[in-house]
């Protein structure tokens, strides 16, 4: 009896003990950019076969997907991450529309270069942006990883052994030479370090260390893994490879070597299993190719399957999997924010900067806010960028919100224009003096110089952080037009000026936010405009002097204006819209060219309405095809001017495309017209595309001119116009260069072909 209760209590012991004892398996995860989505392959294969995965360790993209796996995401969950369009903009650096604050920002201007400088020490700090300090934009990646990593930071409590799967992850500290092991703190901080590839991504500073991507000295965890959690078993995943022998000529291949260090991609066979992937044709953001990375990963697993389960003899029940990781989720507390904490700004700044993400100092506000908030003080050209966290207080359930902030500097110079076969050529430099305290203030300079246009123009604004958030704008210019009759093909020397524009205005400007990525706008001004031209196209320019009329101008606006497109020139997504309503009045004199020609003087007084309806917008499509539409409508109640060329100098006119903007066409210009355009796009790649623009152009009532060159309305709808132009386009970070060939319907057999490099981008007029 004595011994069947010693051996009774002896199993006992061993089964109690045996759970202590069972196999623990961690999972490996290299770098490798789009290429570690085969990761994902690998894990649905495990999750599928019930093969456990204790612990996980990864570097860059294996730190991607290892912490959301980490956190409680499933393989169908991240897949849906990755697909969506969210994730999209994450590494793209791109705004979903709605988050787009248009209130905020200036006109466009031709800048292919940005100084930015400090007047309180203009010596010890000068910032040149010509090139983006990264390729992908952070802005968007700053807010996304607080949505997508704060609430598993906060369910353990900065712990990262006590997530759904324990976890740890590899960045480097390049000073030091040496990598980062990051076992604790705030979970997005450590992935965001692990991935953030030099030049590709911005780095981050974390306890005053700027950390880079793991891969740099740690590639592949391995070492990690075993002195961390000492598995039983380790399963390894590999989609990258040591950097191969450079080339002459291959600067990346370069790069590649001096930066990054050899990295130990084995896995002994003792250890665990490996499986190693060699993509050739993948780069670092084809995360488009999600489907046949992942099937790669599953198909290699399923294979190894048999291997595997017969090196690791313990399953996971899947509906336990799933019970264990809805219970970690339910323990994720929600976004509630109270408290703000800014950092790096002094205390004016510092209310400013609240009022755009929660104006009253109690209650609680959800992440939208957090959002809007956000875009907009990044609208805002006074701060440079804002890195965000939300630091949990367990005690009350909810968020604070702390924000890094980092100002620009509050001098900025611009250099830039546009150099042009068409004779468009400029020249442009502005200066702008940014300063943030209670209210945002900025005084801006701006000059062009150059053969067709040429521009000074002075402009300060106000923003006050009211709870209706409200501009006010003044702008003084000056500016002339000379328009060059258009040489066929490429133009030789110098073409005759035949028509000249001058203009003289200011105006004041109040502006407020409308409908999220619009803004209301009310102008008031005055204005002398002159308009110099030939009535006639024989001409003798030795002898010949031009006719002028001149025109005293007062009156007002209100506009409904948004633009959410993502370039300033040849846009390939996004929507631009504008509505206005404009009341003048105003005295026009005429000064004939040729006294004998004309007697008398010429004053007329008249008032008039004018209403215009401009929209371009561009629908994406699969297969790199975009298509843009483009609407524009027109109405003046404008009687006609002394004669018939200064009528259609100063009629309304219609010009969708960079040349029909320098090219002086009255075929394209009426008091009433309805302008339509189709723009069918295929993009080669995110820097190259061709698209080619098909316009037509009916005006209301075409004006007409008589013998004696007075003006007078044809029939409704008598004449149909068209334009076309292909453009193969080139678009750079500092500026566009296109290849184009047009077609007008107007004067007959106007064809145009040319070469344009920089930013075509004229300074606003007085009516528009």
């Amino acid at each position: 009896m004595q011994r069947i209760f010693i051996i009774g209590t002896l199993l006992a012991a061993i089964f109690l003990a045996f759970p202590l004892r069972a196999q623990k398996v961690g999972l490996v995860l290299s770098g490798g950019g789009a290429k570690g989505i085969t990761h994902i392959g690998i894990i649905r294969a495990l999750e599928e076969n019930n093969i456990p995965i204790d612990y996980i360790a990864g570097t860059s993209m294996g730190a991607i997907v290892g912490s959301l796996y980490a956190m409680g995401y499933s393989p169908d969950d991240m897949e849906k991450l990755l697909k969506s369009e969210d994730f999209r903009r994450w590494y793209t650096g791109g705004i979903e529309e709605k988050y787009i604050y248009y209130f905020k920002k200036n006109p466009p201007t031709p800048e292919f270069i940005n100084i930015r400088v400090s007047l309180r020490n203009p010596l010890h700090k000068v910032k040149t942006q010509f090139l983006p300090s990264s390729v992908v934009d952070p802005l968007q990646m700053n807010l996304a990883f607080l949505e997508l990593f704060s609430k598993a930071t906060a369910a353990c409590s900065g712990d990262f052994n006590r997530l759904f799967v324990p976890f740890r992850c590899v960045a480097s500290d390049v000073y030091n030479k040496c990598p980062i092991i990051f076992r604790n703190g705030d979970l997005g901080d450590a992935v965001r370090a692990s991935m953030s590839f030099p030049a590709m991504f911005k780095p981050i500073e974390i306890d005053s260390v700027l950390a880079y991507d793991g891969g740099i000295y740690n590639n592949f965890p391995v070492n990690v893994m075993t002195e961390d959690f000492r598995p039983d078993i380790i399963i390894g995943s590999v989609v990258s490879s040591n950097p191969g022998k450079p080339k002459e000529g291959d600067i990346i291949g370069q790069l590649e070597n001096m930066i990054m260090q050899k990295t130990d991609y084995t896995l002994p066979d003792s250890l665990g299993i490996l499986m190693t992937f060699k993509y050739t044709d993948v780069n670092l953001m084809d995360f488009d190719r999600y489907d046949e990375l992942h099937e790669a990963g599953y198909e290699r697993a399923i294979g190894l399957m048999d291997s595997i389960k017969h090196r690791i003899s313990r399953r996971t029940d899947y509906r336990q999997l799933e019970k264990k990781r809805i219970a970690f989720k339910t323990r994720m507390p929600e976004f509630r924010f109270r408290n703000i904490t800014i950092h790096g700004v002094n205390e004016q700044q510092k209310r400013y900067i609240r009022k755009e993400f929660h104006a009253d100092d109690d209650g609680t506000f959800p992440l939208e806010e957090l959002r809007r908030g956000y875009f907009r003080l990044m609208s805002d050209n006074m701060i440079s960028e804002i890195i965000p966290h939300a630091i949990y207080n367990p005690y009350d359930n909810e968020y604070t919100l702390d924000l890094k902030v980092k100002m620009e500097d509050d001098l900025s110079l611009r250099v830039g224009g546009n150099v042009g076969s068409n004779g468009a050529n400029q020249v442009y430099v502005g200066a702008t003096y940014h300063n943030l305290n209670n209210y945002a203030k900025e005084l801006s300079v701006d000059g062009q110089l150059g053969q067709i246009y040429n521009n000074l123009q002075l402009s300060g604004r106000i923003d006050l952080p009211t709870r209706l958030p409200t501009s006010y704008r003044l702008v003084a210019s000056l500016s002339s037009y000379n328009y060059l009759k258009q040489e066929k093909l490429f133009n030789k020397g110098n073409a005759p000026i035949f028509n000249k524009q001058e203009e003289k205005f200011v105006k004041m400007f109040v502006s407020l936010p409308f409908l999220s990525s619009l803004k209301a706008e009310f102008g008031i001004g005055a204005a002398s405009l002159e308009d110099q031209y030939f009535q006639t196209n024989v001409i003798d320019f030795n002898k010949a002097k031009r006719d002028r009329s001149k025109y005293m101008i007062f009156g007002g606006s209100v506009a409904i204006d948004g633009n959410t497109l993502n370039s300033r020139q040849f846009a390939t997504s996004g929507r631009r819209e504008r509505l206005s309503a404009h009341i003048y009045t105003g005295t026009e004199r005429f000064y004939p060219g040729m006294t004998e020609a004309y007697e008398g003087d010429y004053k007329y007084i008249q008032s008039w309405l004018k209403l215009s309806y401009e929209m371009e917008k561009y629908f994406n499509f699969r297969h790199n095809f975009t298509l843009g539409t483009y609407l524009n409508i027109y109405y003046s109640s404008r009687n006609f001017s002394h004669n018939y060329r200064a009528t259609m100098m100063q009629a309304g006119e219609f010009a969708p495309t960079a040349h029909s903007k320098i090219a002086y066409n009255e075929a394209f210009r009426a008091n009433q017209y309805v302008g339509l355009g189709l723009i069918p796009i295929y993009q080669f790649s995110n820097v190259v595309h061709a698209r080619l623009g098909i316009y037509g152009f009916a005006p209301v009532f075409p004006i007409r001119e008589n013998e004696n060159h007075k003006a007078y309305l044809g029939k409704l709808f008598t004449r149909l116009e068209c334009l076309s132009e292909l453009d193969v386009v080139v678009r750079l970070p500092f500026g566009s260069i296109s290849a184009y060939v047009n077609y007008y319907s107007s004067p007959g057999n106007n064809w145009n072909i040319g070469l344009s490099l920089g930013w075509q981008i004229f300074g606003g007029r007085f009516m528009d």
